[in-house]
């Protein structure tokens, strides 16, 4: 609870008093978001994978690789595009962490969750725009491509494991990519300052694509669960129901919960057990009063104490 009691403590940052900054950010960060789904989920679309749902099984394996590096090679370049603008999070529980950890204010990171969805939905309907001619036809796995194709690369859970599988392998991919951003981008004393934390930013990504994607089909990112998830809804009920079934909550609980657990991870991380109060020896000054000087003084203040009631330990003056 320590990133909640440090938010109640510290005030949060000035990021909305320009209004036309803010506006501009959401805009950059609602381009961002539909970029990288675009491409993360039509690599799932190209590869005539339906993610989630057996695409662990035989020849499937293989096109899981072209699928994790299009998503992790997507963030990185987009980071190093928009991160100097706009932090590039795309990533609503991303935006999470940063406000738990003091980055960006409550109104900042709702004005970019807006952004972020609506993103997502465009981006899904963009990819079903590129591919729509491909519906109906018979081809691809079980016969045909589906309407839309391939789910629009949709995440789905398999039917190999348990939703309370699916949740923990969310939960600890999540876990996982948010602490490289927390540690990398955030972290003053390591290479934040730099130009390099885009690059294990995104190659963590494609680890966690690499494992959670025959199981879960990769969330990590509630927007993009949700953008091909509502556009398939848009489609049809039948498809609604295929990529909103019992386990939807997963892909939303287990990111925003690993995003919590990393901001308390991180605040051990930074915490500072060497801040310990040492006093000097006492400096005799006027002849009636002694006077101690903390060596780490807060505000520039001294703590005094009367000579006369020493012997009692009375203090009379702090």
């Amino acid at each position: 609870m320590s990133s909640i009691l440090a938010l109640m403590k510290n005030p949060a940052p000035d990021d909305t008093s320009n209004r036309k900054k803010l506006i501009k950010q959401s805009l950059i960060e609602f381009v961002a978001t539909t970029v990288f789904i675009y491409f993360g989920t039509l690599s799932a679309v190209s590869t005539g994978t339906k993610l989630g749902g057996g695409s662990g099984s035989g020849e499937d394996v293989g096109r899981v690789f072209p699928i994790a590096f299009s998503f992790g090679i997507s963030i990185m370049c987009l980071a190093y595009s928009i991160g100097h603008i706009t932090g590039g999070h795309m990533n609503p529980a991303v935006s999470f962490l940063m406000f738990l950890q003091g980055q960006i204010s409550l109104t900042k990171m709702m004005a970019y969750w807006v952004a972020q969805f609506h993103g997502a939905l465009l981006a899904s309907a963009l990819v079903w725009g590129s591919v729509k001619s491909l519906a109906g036809d018979d081809k691809g796995e079980d016969g045909t491509y589906n309407n839309p194709p391939f789910q629009l690369g949709a995440t789905t859970l398999s039917g190999d494991i348990s939703t309370g599988n699916g949740f923990l392998l969310e939960l600890m991919g999540s876990f996982f990519f948010y602490f490289v951003i927390s540690q990398t981008a955030l972290d003053k004393n390591g290479i934040s300052k730099s130009n390099l934390p885009a690059i294990p930013i995104g190659f963590s990504l494609v680890v966690v694509h690499i494992c959670l994607i025959p199981f879960t089909g990769c969330g990590v990112n509630p927007a993009r669960t949700f953008g091909p998830a509502m556009v398939n809804c848009m489609s049809s009920k039948d498809n609604c129901d295929i990529v909103f079934g019992p386990w939807w909550w997963i892909y939303y609980v287990g990111p925003f919960s690993a995003a919590f657990l990393v901001a308390e991870i991180t605040a051990l991380i930074n915490w500072d057990v060497d801040d310990e109060k040492k006093y000097d020896d006492p400096i005799v000054s006027d002849g009636d009063e002694k006077k101690y000087v903390d060596a780490n003084v807060y505000d520039g203040e001294e703590k005094k104490y009367d000579a006369t009631n020493e012997s009692s330990g009375a203090n009379v003056d702090c």
